[in-house]
Parts: C-alpha cells; structure tokens; sequence
C-alpha cells in the first residue's frame, strides 16, 4: 500500500495547486470534525470486513484493503462505504431544507439559485401563510429564501 503513496506523478503547476489546495481542505475537514475520517486517494480506509462491508463511489479494494480513489470524507451507511468528494456540486432531494437566492421573480413564481446544476423554483401557489397574506412582492430578487424539497424534476 505504501508502494500506491509513493508514487511520483509528474505535475504541472496548476495541478500542483490544485492538489495543495485540495490537502488543506482535507486537514480543515478533518481538523473540524473528528468523527469525519478524511482520505486522499490510495488512503487505506479502515473496515470490519466480517460486516460484509459494500463499497461505493470513490472506493476499491486492492489487496484485501479498502483504499480510497478519490479525495474527501468517508461516509458511512449502514454497510456501505463511499467517499463524499469536495468539489461536488449539491445533489438535492425530497424533503431537504434548502436555501437559495432569488435569481428571478415571475407573476406565478420565483426562481432560485441553490448551487445544483439547475435552478429551483417556488411556485407562488405553493405558498402557505397565515390569513391570506399576499406574497406576490414578499422575495425581490436577491433575497434569501428557506424552503423544503416537494418535487424533482430533472431536465436533460
């Protein structure tokens, strides 16, 4: 396994910088949440294999070990282990609270920037307020909103 750390890779600059930034990230991450275990590729991640581990997204097994292929945090779900990567955009679904700043305001809606590849929107018919409050004017462009995930569309 140490043969997979000490590996040299020939670099340019920006990669270079890239992985530094990256490194530091990871020593943040880490530094702030000590339950978080965070990894870089060929990182050996440590696993009850008698659990009958599954492996996920950003890991592999190399000789009896689980070793990470990506750079991130260790994720645990029930048997399953995968890497949460840092450079992944938000991945929204049902039921998550988001916020998101209005992008766009239209007579029956209003768009929402919430750093996904897509924009959201709140319908103003999805409006539930006490005593019939008018919220047409509520949220001018700019504004942060607070609201939870009902639906999903996709667009391709």
């Amino acid at each position: 396994m140490n043969a997979l750390r000490d590996l040299q890779l020939p670099l340019n600059q920006t990669q270079n910088i890239r992985l530094q930034r990256a490194l530091q990230q990871l020593r943040e991450l880490d530094s702030k949440a000590s339950s978080l275990s965070s990894v870089t590729v060929a990182d050996t991640i440590p696993v009850n294999h008698e659990d009958g581990v599954v492996k996920g997204h950003g890991t592999s097994e190399v000789d009896g070990e689980v070793v990470a292929t990506l750079c991130g945090v260790v994720e645990r779900v029930n048997k399953l282990v995968y890497i949460r990567t840092l450079r992944a955009r938000y991945k929204p679904e049902i039921g998550d609270i988001i916020v998101g700043r209005v992008i766009e305001v239209a007579p029956k809606r209003w768009r929402l920037e919430i750093n996904f590849s897509q924009d959201a929107v709140l319908m103003l018919s999805s409006m539930n307020l006490p005593d019939g409050i008018q919220v047409k004017h509520q949220f001018p462009v700019s504004s942060i909103v607070r609201g939870s995930v009902d639906k999903l569309y996709v667009i391709q």
